[in-house]
């Protein structure tokens, strides 16, 4: 199988909304770094780390600019 299509910023931003965070489709990538550190900080940081891990255990499939956000995230 051969992989045409990476998860993208849109497709980032499109996740998160499905998530329940319906800013971030107007958000760049910068303000999604942002909200996805103060989400980690949250009271529901577990679930969102849970959430950033199972996205980049897909990691051949995200885009170099979503994978590195999601790397830093879980720092």
């Amino acid at each position: 199988m051969m992989i045409t299509e990476l998860i993208d910023q849109d497709d980032f931003r499109a996740q998160l909304q499905a998530w329940g965070l319906a800013e971030a489709g107007r958000l760049s990538l910068a303000e999604c770094r942002t909200l996805l550190a103060l989400l980690l900080a949250g009271p529901d940081a577990a679930l969102w780390r849970e959430r950033l891990e199972a996205l980049l255990a897909k990691r051949e499939l995200l885009h170099p600019e979503v994978l590195a956000l999601v790397e830093e995230s879980l720092g």
